[in-house]
């Protein structure tokens, strides 16, 4: 090549070489020497929209978190105001309850809340849109009333209640009769109020009587007002 001969030639290609990778290693610290000194569109976008994001976050949480509650309260936990003294001395007059409904059937000795804007009277109007009550006795059940000894008799055994404020004296409309058997409807159950004497319930036979178990909207589980009062039922 124009008098080159092989030594000079290759000595010539060794420096051209020698230079481009020379070239690329400065090309490279450069690059990396901007990176480092000023972060990339990308970095920058990021950082502006990441505190929309926590927002948007943070707000779809607390949706969730809502609709859960929503939820719960109206397909497994229920709060409840307990109006007036028939379940006196286990609850009280304004006391705050839950109760579930959640995988429910209804056994004796549970305290529950009942459907009662279903059942009320017109022409007595005695309930309200809940009722509070003791379920006695299931279908099939024989319930008996002594109401001079203030018994009552499940299935012919007398019911031991240490829940009751008094013996269970009060007769109401339709069932008057002491030692008298009734059976308890299929799907139904018979509830009582703890104050016995002081209660509308299935023994006033024209207002509530036997109640239908698709009324009852759950058992009750616990007492949480008063907070002194803290209580699972």
């Amino acid at each position: 090549m124009n008098g080159m001969n092989d030594k000079e030639l290759q000595e010539l290609t060794a420096e051209s070489e020698e230079e481009s990778a020379e070239y690329e290693i400065n090309e490279t610290k450069l690059d990396e020497d901007n990176n480092a000194g000023s972060p990339d569109a990308d970095d920058e976008d990021s950082e502006e929209k990441k505190p929309f994001s926590d927002a948007h976050e943070w707000a779809c949480s607390l949706v969730f978190a809502v609709l859960l509650m929503l939820g719960l309260n109206l397909f497994v936990f229920r709060s409840i105001t307990v109006d007036g003294e028939s379940m006196c001395n286990t609850l009280q007059h304004q006391d705050k309850i839950i109760a579930t409904d959640f995988f429910y059937t209804p056994k004796r000795g549970d305290i529950v809340v009942v459907q009662a804007n279903e059942l009320v009277n017109d022409a007595t109007g005695l309930f309200g849109e809940a009722i509070i009550k003791r379920v006695i006795a299931l279908e099939g059940d024989t319930i008996r009333f002594d109401f001079e000894q203030g018994e009552v008799y499940l299935n012919g055994e007398l019911l031991e209640e240490d829940y009751i404020a008094q013996p269970t004296h009060l007769r109401l409309n339709g069932w008057t009769e002491s030692g008298v058997d009734y059976v308890v409807p299929e799907n139904c159950v018979f509830v009582m109020g703890d104050n016995r004497n002081n209660s509308r319930d299935s023994r006033d036979l024209e207002a509530l009587g036997f109640v239908d178990t698709d009324l009852i909207m759950g058992k009750a589980v616990l007492r949480v007002y008063p907070f002194d009062g803290f209580t699972v039922l």
